[in-house]
């Protein structure tokens, strides 16, 4: 059962081609985006990391912590405009921001719909947008999209929050041709439910865990917890020159739950 299982996570990836890049990373405060920030700077990447939060307690000297609300364009601007003026170039951009809340069709007006697809879909093609000319510049030239494989299992009243992490794959394809004329690769990770802080408040230490925990149980091949730093390995993997021939690819994290 999954419930019993470990809750310690994977061996970190080590690939010494990301060692001195520099990097952007979305939702970088928390949860998976933390992950990839810590992966990142464990190989003495300066890390650009981008919240709209306090990064707390995270004093990694390769971090560079950016406090931007990425709804709003104008402010993203400002921070690329300060990345190209302090390194001139990227090598690495890693979208991960986004929030997912449970919206019924009947509450679900424009403004409730802008503010999610704002976050989770504009706000990644406004990054990749903007990092491009900085990618061009950079050697390691690689862009991971973070998605979710909820857009597959029609959860009740996430359907605004579906159409996003659906788009996001759109995102990625779209753009794998004509980045690819740069020499610019983009992929996607797509996590099954993963054992961040929030997700393990919100549902596994809830009165009603042994619910959601059955539910692994049931839909899972693999009696994982999957760990942010799990996700963050898969991420770095598509970072890196190892998986040079891989542009417009999904991939799928979720312990064998959709089996795709």
């Amino acid at each position: 059962m999954i419930r019993s299982t470990d809750n310690v996570p994977p061996r970190p990836i080590h690939l010494p081609d990301l060692i001195g890049g520099t990097a952007v990373v979305t939702g970088a405060s928390r949860g998976i985006g933390a992950a990839v920030v810590a992966a990142l700077c464990a190989h003495e990447v300066r890390c650009y990391g981008i919240a709209h939060e306090s990064f707390g307690d995270q004093h990694d000297p390769h971090l560079v912590p950016v406090i931007c609300d990425l709804h709003d364009p104008n402010a993203l601007d400002s921070v690329i405009s300060r990345i190209m003026q302090e390194s001139g170039k990227l090598d690495y951009v890693v979208n991960v921001a986004g929030i997912d809340p449970k919206v019924r069709l009947e509450a679900g007006d424009a403004d409730v719909w802008d503010s999610i697809v704002d976050l989770n879909l504009r706000a990644y093609y406004l990054v990749i947008r903007a990092c491009a000319p900085l990618l061009h510049a950079g050697r390691g030239k690689s862009i991971v999209n973070v998605s979710s494989i909820n857009y597959r299992l029609g959860v009740v009243g996430r359907s605004i929050y579906s159409s996003t992490k659906a788009g996001i794959l759109g995102l990625t394809t779209g753009l794998a041709r004509e980045l690819g004329a740069q020499g610019i690769r983009i992929n996607t990770v797509t996590p099954g439910w993963v054992f961040t802080e929030r997700q393990i408040q919100e549902y596994f230490a809830a009165e009603d865990a042994d619910k959601y925990f059955a539910t692994l149980d049931d839909r899972q091949s693999l009696a994982l917890r999957i760990q942010p730093q799990d996700i963050a390995n898969h991420i770095l993997f598509y970072l890196s020159e190892v998986s040079r021939a891989s542009t417009g690819h999904n991939c799928v994290v979720d312990a064998g739950w959709i089996l795709e």
